[in-house]
């Protein structure tokens, strides 16, 4: 702390003008006794009387500026020399060295001294391997049988992802979950705590996919799917105990006997099982619909792997599948903005040049488009009823159709440009009128043939071509800020497209009513309270889950196309050919099945299995009972 200055001295009263002090001055001002202050030498010789002191003077002493204030005194004021003398012979000798003595799997050599201080690598060496190999952590199957379920304590741990590394999250969750396990293994019960990981198919495939550029130069079709699998492997056998190791050295007494990793046989056999019991009850099929799409992955992924940001208004964002844009000097792309345009009415309309004027946030878009709808009850478009517009890049006549349930009369033009295959509302809108649905995008963002002279352009480069191609034909309106919400991709941080694809999906409507109903009887409860809310919302608007996955690392779809050898090509893609997608065990099951289907011998056939692969979550899902042997009946 700083030194408190001292108070500056009460000046002696000021004199009257016939000489004689004031008998009551203000209390700054009030006399000090001569005798308070020794004299100069302080030898104790006779006082001096008070000096005298002028108006002036007399104020600059109630002030406190009459003396010098002792400036604040930091440190201790020993030299410099000193203290690093002082902080030398301070300094304690370096520690030496710990050296585990003891054998791996024995118990911990306590011969050496114990030292003065607590170092965790020193006190935490040989425990775990002595308590693993012991068998302190695991339990038998015949100690459990005939115990009541009070008695007994079963948990896995959620298994994290291969490619990861601990962080706090994964510390406090296992740390109450062995608090739980070891309470529980106090008092007796049946124990038993199972660890695992995750395949994490996008995180590892990327992981393996970069660094095979980085040390080959080549990707992942270059080396071929059998081949490229082989590698994730390797990498897996090299690298995929990191997390693990970790939790061995937080002490959780999890059963690492029963270890198990999402891919091997075991839970395999789980996830082939599951996939063909969902198909048989009809909880599992093949669809065509629109979906999340990231044009990074080139692949599907399910709603709950999207990121929402909240744009406020015009903002500038990098797009990393785009080589830049020229005219940004970061080369970064426009969002948040509403782009106004006019369609040119067929036949030139009223008075010959009519259009109608549609707005969007997705202006290449506009090159997919099917429709443009009104509101039934607008009496701006009445004459509109019935008439097409043109779309103006590839001739395209366009209906103008009327939707009472899309169409706010009183936003904007009141008008409504309908692109089914890039918008959910607009998907819905073209299955209720009936519309074309035109897919503008290759899987990677670019656009394909349909997209007229736009078509091999980067979907943003797309953007801005298309508004300038809008502003030569004079059909461009404008362009405002807009506040808009914009979805991402968790796994990439690429900007997610509304894609139409064929893929495979679970109903889910019967487990969120479960889940639902046992909330609302009481079964179940949610606390606090207010996260009730939470759940109905969720689950009470449930949507179909997205299992398939357009990559090479993970639990291939056990489903094959059918063909006869003597017919021509089928386009497996096409939904009119849906049937001929048989979901069996093994390649054999498939086989008899596909016979029936076609009405030929096994000989005559040709399958073709999907070269998609499951959700992580798919098997993950299943990591509580594929552990303990499920579907066999095991001892477990």
């Amino acid at each position: 702390p700083l030194a408190t200055p001292p108070r500056a001295p009460r000046p002696p009263p000021r004199p009257a003008k016939d000489g004689n002090a004031m008998t009551e001055a203000p209390e700054e001002t009030k006399a000090v006794p001569a005798a308070a202050a020794p004299a100069e030498g302080g030898g104790g010789g006779e006082e001096e009387p008070p000096k005298k002191l002028s108006k002036s003077a007399l104020k600059k002493l109630a002030k406190g500026k009459g003396k010098k204030k002792d400036k604040p005194k930091w440190g201790d004021g020993t030299s410099k020399k000193k203290k690093e003398e002082k902080a030398s012979k301070a300094k304690p000798p370096p520690r030496p060295t710990f050296v585990n003595k003891t054998p791996k799997g024995q118990k911990k050599d306590l011969s050496e001294p114990m030292e003065a201080s607590y170092h965790p690598h020193a006190v935490e060496a040989a425990w775990q391997d002595w308590w693993e190999a012991s068998g302190y952590y695991s339990e038998k199957p015949e100690n459990a049988k005939g115990r009541k379920e009070d008695d007994k304590f079963v948990m896995v741990i959620p298994p994290p992802n291969v490619t990861g590394s601990l962080h706090l999250g994964h510390a406090l969750t296992a740390a109450v979950e062995d608090t739980l396990t070891r309470w529980h293994r106090m008092k007796g019960h049946a124990t038993l705590y199972v660890p695992g990981t995750d395949h994490a198919g996008i995180a590892t495939q990327s992981v393996v996919e970069k660094m095979l550029m980085k040390e080959t130069n080549r990707n992942r079709h270059d080396l071929g799917r059998d081949k490229f699998v082989e590698k994730v492997w390797e990498w897996k056998k090299e690298y995929g105990d990191r997390i693990t190791t970790q939790l061995r050295s937080l002490g959780s007494s999890v059963d690492w006997g029963r270890e198990r990793f999402t891919m091997d046989e075991m839970c395999s056999e789980a996830v082939v099982e599951a996939f063909n019991r969902f198909h048989e009850k009809g909880l599992l099929y093949r669809a065509n619909r629109l979906g999340n799409w990231s044009c990074a992955l080139k692949s599907a992924i399910s709603d709950i792997e999207v990121d929402y940001i909240d744009l406020e208004g015009r903002t500038f964002l990098e797009v990393k599948t785009h080589k830049g844009n020229p005219a940004d000097p970061k080369g970064r792309y426009e969002f948040g903005t509403l782009t106004s345009f006019a369609y040119p009415i067929e036949g030139g309309g009223e008075g010959g040049d009519e259009v109608l004027v549609v707005a969007t946030t997705r202006l290449e878009t506009m090159l997919g488009d099917t429709a443009v709808a009104i509101h039934p009850e607008d009496p701006r478009y009445a004459h509109l009823h019935g008439k097409h517009v043109v779309h103006p890049f590839d001739g395209r006549r366009i209906p103008i159709v009327c939707d009472a349930t899309l169409v706010d009369m009183e936003f904007g033009t009141g008008a409504v440009k309908i692109t089914p295959a890039h918008d959910p509302n607009d998907y819905e809108c073209g299955k209720r009128h009936d519309l074309e649905f035109v897919n503008v995008l290759n899987p990677d963002g670019s656009i394909n043939e349909r997209g007229s002279r736009f078509a091999g352009m980067m979907r943003y480069d797309a953007r801005i071509a298309v508004e300038e191609a809008l502003k030569e034909k004079g059909l461009f309106k404008g362009k405002v800020p807009n506040k808009m919400r914009l979805g991402l991709c968790s796994r990439s941080g690429d900007v997610l497209e509304p894609l139409i694809t064929p893929q495979w999906y679970v109903n889910c409507d019967g487990m969120a009513k479960r889940a639902t109903d046992a909330v609302r009887n009481g079964e179940l409860t949610i606390l606090p309270k207010d996260h009730e809310r939470t759940w109905f919302q969720w689950l009470d608007n449930i949507r179909d889950w997205c299992v398939s996955r357009q990559l090479w690392w993970g639990h291939q779809i056990p489903a094959w196309f059918a063909t006869r050898k003597d017919e021509g090509a089928v386009d497996k893609n096409d939904m009119t050919n849906n049937d001929r997608w048989v979901v069996a065990r093994n390649e054999q099951e498939a086989l008899t099945k596909a016979a029936k289907l076609l009405g030929c011998p096994e000989s005559d056939v040709t399958l073709e299995r999907d070269e998609d692969v499951l959700d992580t979550w798919f098997s993950s899902g299943l990591f509580p009972f594929s552990v303990f042997g499920w579907p066999n009946q095991t001892e477990d």
